[in-house]
């Protein structure tokens, strides 16, 4: 059997294209689905903590996505200083989110 790629070979470039923009869109799911893992699991006491996450999508391949929270309770909270969300809450929504879920 001979298999002939040389068809192939010529479409690197547009397959490696292909390839980056699937990784973008994969990336920012990831990052939209962490943001909305985060926030639920958010300690609630007023509600200004969760209203103030933000998130901003990968917009390039191989880019990262960010989730920041910049209330000056953040840090603290992050780290479990929270009966309502113990630590590690942070780790375990983006692990989910990176699982797909």
């Amino acid at each position: 059997m001979r298999v002939d790629l040389s068809d192939l070979v010529g479409k690197r470039g547009k397959i490696k294209k292909m390839i980056e923009a699937k990784q973008v869109e994969v990336a920012a799911k990831v990052t939209l689905d962490a943001h909305r893992n985060i926030v639920m699991a958010s300690p609630v006491d007023s509600g200004a903590f969760r209203a103030a996450w933000e998130v901003e999508t990968p917009k390039k391949p191989y880019e990262n996505g960010t989730v920041t929270n910049a209330t000056e309770y953040a840090i603290p909270l992050a780290h479990g200083h929270s009966p309502q969300a113990p630590a590690g809450w942070i780790e375990n929504a983006c692990t989910a989110a990176v699982k797909g879920g």
